[in-house]
């Protein structure tokens, strides 16, 4: 998908960190952030192959030890 703009890599860090406070505090945790993620995608580009997949991602990201859900805090 092209969205008809580029965006270097410091530019986007800095964006992105001034996100991570207002994220935290509307979700709390990995498994709130991911499953709000999963409903987005759903409203987004809603199918059944789509719902399958993004279900099961979430799924292995939340109970996986190996995830980065486990290894990476949210706070």
């Amino acid at each position: 998908m092209e969205l008809g703009f580029h965006t270097e890599r410091g530019e986007f860090a800095g964006f992105a960190s001034g996100l991570a406070g207002p994220v935290r505090t509307a979700y709390g945790n990995w498994a709130k952030l991911s499953a709000a993620y999963v409903a987005a995608g759903l409203i987004w580009n809603y199918s059944e192959a789509r719902q399958e997949a993004l279900v099961r991602t979430n799924a292995m990201l939340v109970s996986d030890p190996r995830s980065p859900y486990k290894s990476v805090p949210f706070h």
